[in-house]
């Protein structure tokens, strides 16, 4: 009997025990959350010459401690063109991801923009800055390029891969001093995810411990592709991008989105971003904002993977990708006019 009281004893305390932290995972996914983003208000855009000089300014500017292939850059003619383009990289990528596809935006007679998100383009690929991502520095410094983007053309174009297709979401729905903005397999949530699982499983990334993921748990820090991507991500940078899509979805359910021309590009054979997520976003904006709206799918047969940028990949499709892509950038229209 003795025993038997002692056992029921040991067995309260370790209920009790996990009581606690079940409790504390609990109010992290459940409690809500409210983040400010605010609406930046530009003034007049700057001249050419003097938008110029504050991107280049800026690029020289740039840490020390980013790499080469991290650094932000420009192309740029020595005059305003019909057509600007801001380029946002992907999660533990650099502006290297764009440079290929910048360059012929370049050579096409654009003028081009790629700059850096905080945290990333670190020469240390094992830095652990991604520890203290947030999606209001990654918002921000992604606002502060397109403003100082102005200038430099008639017709701004956002374009955002990935967790910067949540940024370049954001922009859709509140900028509307961005001409077109153009989402790249963006990542409101990860593929699979239930989408009620998606406001817990956000607050609960942002609020717990970060912890650091490998890409590819076998071959850890020996991942193959482009040497200047970290091998690890950071599950606060997930949580705090899916915070920021749920922001947008809650704002497109209010009011039309403020941009005049969005298209948004997936990959059906995308295994990181819900592809689900985005396309109730697709249909909330077409549904208040129908003629502004497009929408194209890579099928499966392209085998095209979620990055379709970095030319670097291993899997990478950019010979079949690229002319397809820079024509819907240039027109903000499906090849062929055609949705798919």
């Amino acid at each position: 009997m003795a025993l038997q009281k002692k056992a029921r004893q040991i067995l309260r305390w370790a209920l009790a025990g996990l009581g606690l932290p079940l409790a504390m995972f609990a109010v992290a996914a459940l409690l809500p959350m409210r983040i400010a983003f605010p609406v930046p208000k530009p003034g007049p855009p700057a001249d050419y010459a003097a938008a110029r000089a504050e991107i280049e300014g800026k690029i020289a500017g740039a840490p020390s401690t980013l790499s080469e292939a991290g650094r932000p850059r420009a192309f740029l003619h020595d005059q305003p063109t019909g057509n600007v383009f801001v380029l946002l990289h992907g999660l533990t990528n650099s502006p290297e991801q764009f440079n290929m596809l910048g360059r012929a935006l370049f050579e096409r007679g654009h003028n081009v923009v790629i700059p850096v998100t905080p945290g990333h383009g670190k020469a240390d690929v094992m830095t652990e800055q991604l520890g203290n991502f947030t999606a209001e520095a990654m918002l921000g410094a992604a606002n502060r390029a397109v403003t100082l983007s102005h200038g430099l053309g008639r017709q701004l174009t956002v374009v955002g891969l990935s967790i910067n297709g949540a940024s370049a979401a954001w922009m859709a729905q509140n900028r509307a001093d961005v001409d077109r903005v153009v989402l790249l397999a963006p990542f409101f949530s990860p593929h699979g995810l239930p989408q009620w699982a998606n406001a817990p499983l956000s607050r609960l990334l942002v609020r717990m411990p970060n912890v650091f993921l490998w890409w590819d748990p076998v071959h850890k820090a020996e991942l193959a592709g482009p040497s200047y991507a970290y091998p690890r991500f950071s599950t606060r940078s997930i949580g705090a991008t899916m915070l920021l899509g749920i922001d947008v979805l809650e704002a497109s359910g209010k009011s039309a989105p403020a941009c005049g021309s969005i298209l948004i590009v997936t990959t059906a054979s995308d295994v990181a971003a819900n592809n689900a997520v985005t396309a109730r976003m697709a249909a909330i904006w077409q549904e208040r904002h129908p003629e502004a709206v497009a929408t194209y799918e890579f099928p499966m047969d392209d085998h095209v993977p979620h990055d379709f940028i970095d030319p670097k990949q291993p899997d990478q499709r950019v010979a079949l990708v690229y002319p397809r892509l820079i024509e819907m950038l240039e027109t903000g229209k499906p090849p062929g006019g055609l949705t798919r």
